[in-house]
């Protein structure tokens, strides 16, 4: 017969309780019909576009092609 590790138990318990908690913290969350509005955004209105660098060099390259 095996010995149950103390360890172990609790932290399945703890796994299983802390599962419960979050799912059912995402459950209240998704059925409240509170809205959150955030009033520090500023939302701009400009048709101006996005101009980038064209630079040819190789630095300017490898970060162009990480960046995407």
């Amino acid at each position: 017969m095996k010995e149950k590790n103390p360890r172990r138990e609790f932290l399945k318990k703890t796994t299983k309780t802390g599962a419960f908690i979050a799912i059912g913290g995402l459950a209240i969350n998704a059925c409240s019909d509170k809205e959150i509005k955030q009033d520090n955004v500023i939302e701009g209105k400009s048709n101006k576009e996005e101009i980038l660098y064209q630079g040819d060099t190789k630095y300017w390259k490898a970060y162009y092609s990480v960046a995407k």
